[in-house]
């Protein structure tokens, strides 16, 4: 082979690579990119609550309750069914829901039970709610303790307990599932992340609870937050906090979950009354975060003249106590940060002399749908109040009650009562249920013309031993889930 012939056959091999090479690149310009499957909503099928502990903080009264808000799209078709039942042990108890608008309840008097799970399915599962109340007026456990049941989950944040002397905090996990849960609890303090080896890799076996004291794993701790994460399976998690003096409980109540962590938190649900009102914020990343701070109130948005601006080191917790600037006045903090932040607050009720209760809120985030809380108190001495917070915009609500009077009857609801709060500002409303109803369930709806909401409430029991309290922040009911929708590719050869 001649040197000529070589390379006119190296040249037609060029010349070939790249007429292929521009042909792919010329047939890649003319087939359009693929855009993503469109999103559809549709009402959700299923939804397991996890109702912690019967009994906890509360020896002499707890009730569980659960209802199916009535109204919520998808409760028109199909069949569906909800209940409470125990998980296994040594008591059991269950209790179903005849329908949409239909409430039950499970109450444990002087007993223990084993955990709640509240199951509902196809059309009962759209707008179906359980909530937690427990009530001790004298014992060792003295206060009022609630939580709502929340969906099991792998993650979730709380800020507030402590190890100190006199003080008890535990972690409960509860695996509503067939397989065992493998669960790591990071814990923060005022030093940053702690090392608390005890608390990685706890095994939550199937449809049981799993208890851990703060104390056995981390002793001494004033200030703390909790990050739980499910390595394997899912949980529900909760936390609850018990303070002693001597052998006089001072407070006992469920730490309320708290928002993920993000550069924008509010605070709502921070109560009217004397006491300390103890801000904790937890920065979980590397960097510190410079934390700014307003106040929505009654009667506007403010940011508060000496504690406008909290530095927060890289993975500590740092507390500061707001009741200087709150003015005794039911208020919803907003807090703006460089960096992404975790908040809860601690709030103590008596004067100086007496400390009556403790109680506890969190970090949320404003939304926009419906939210509802059920098992909340009709008893002479007894008030809910409801706060509602227009953090954005100017919000308009209207609120129904659905009065118990027994697990077969349909609630009939109150007549809506409208009420509008303007932008910055905070609304503490009474709700007024039906003196003959032996509990209710708030339906919070805002207006089609209504800003993102925040909601909170508060339940107040007077008596000659002190004031008993209780109140979490709200979440917006689960109607509804996006799922994508499936497209033929015909890019993607079938052989």
């Amino acid at each position: 082979m001649t040197a000529i012939s070589a390379a006119r056959k190296l040249i037609i091999a060029i010349a070939i690579t790249a007429i292929v090479v521009a042909g792919g690149w010329f047939i890649q310009l003319r087939i359009p990119v693929a855009e993503p499957p469109p999103l559809a909503i549709e009402p959700i099928g299923s939804s397991v609550l996890i109702c912690p502990e019967p009994g906890a903080n509360a020896e002499l009264g707890v009730r569980v309750s659960a209802a199916v808000v009535p109204g919520q799209p998808g409760q028109g078709t199909g069949s569906g069914s909800a209940r409470l039942e125990t998980l296994p042990g040594k008591s059991s108890a269950e209790a179903s829901i005849i329908g949409p608008g239909g409430q039950v309840e499970i109450d444990a008097f002087g007993e223990k039970l084993p955990p709640i799970r509240a199951v509902a399915v196809g059309s009962f599962a759209p707008g179906f709610v359980a909530d937690q109340w427990g009530r001790d007026p004298r014992g060792t456990g003295r206060g009022l303790a609630s939580t709502a049941c929340a969906p099991a989950a792998s993650a979730f944040w709380f800020v507030g307990g402590g190890s100190i002397a006199g003080r008890q905090t535990r972690v409960v996990l509860v695996n509503p599932d067939e397989n065992a849960a493998v669960v790591d609890v990071l814990i923060y303090g005022t030093e940053g992340l702690l090392d608390a080896s005890g608390g990685r890799g706890l095994v939550v076996p199937p449809g049981s609870r799993l208890a851990v004291r703060l104390d056995a794993l981390i002793p001494g701790e004033k200030s703390t937050a909790f990050h739980v994460i499910a390595r394997t399976g899912r949980i529900g998690a909760a936390i609850d906090d018990q303070q002693m003096s001597g052998l006089q409980s001072v407070g006992a109540d469920w730490i309320a979950p708290a928002a993920a962590p993000s550069k924008t938190v509010y605070v709502p649900g921070v109560l009217p009354g004397a006491g300390a009102r103890v801000l904790s914020v937890v920065a979980p990343g590397d960097q510190n975060a410079v934390v700014k701070v307003r106040i929505l109130s009654p009667i506007g948005t403010f940011a508060p003249a000496e504690r406008d601006s909290i530095k927060v080191p890289a993975g500590t917790v740092i507390s500061v106590d707001m009741s200087p600037v709150t003015g005794g006045q039911p208020v919803t903090l907003e807090l703006t940060s460089d960096q992404p932040i975790v908040a809860g607050m601690r709030q103590f009720f008596g004067g100086k002399k007496q400390q009556d209760d403790t109680s506890f809120t969190s970090g949320a985030q404003p939304f926009s749908g419906p939210a509802a809380v059920s098992g909340l108190p009709v008893r002479t001495s007894t008030d809910v109040r409801l706060a509602i917070t227009a953090p954005i915009g100017a919000v308009s609500v209207d609120i129904v009650l659905l009065p118990y009077r027994g697990s077969k009857e349909i609630a009939a609801p109150t007549a809506p009562q409208r009420v509008s709060v303007p932008a910055g500002e905070v609304k503490f409303i009474l709700l007024r249920p039906p003196s003959d109803a032996d509990w209710f369930t708030a339906v919070v709806t805002p207006t089609g013309d209504s800003g993102p909401i925040l909601l909170a409430h508060r339940v107040r029991e007077r008596s000659r031993y002190g004031d008993l309290i209780t109140g979490y922040p709200w979440a917006p009911l689960r109607t509804e889930v996006t799922v994508p929708t499936a497209e033929q590719d015909f890019g993607v050869t079938v052989r």
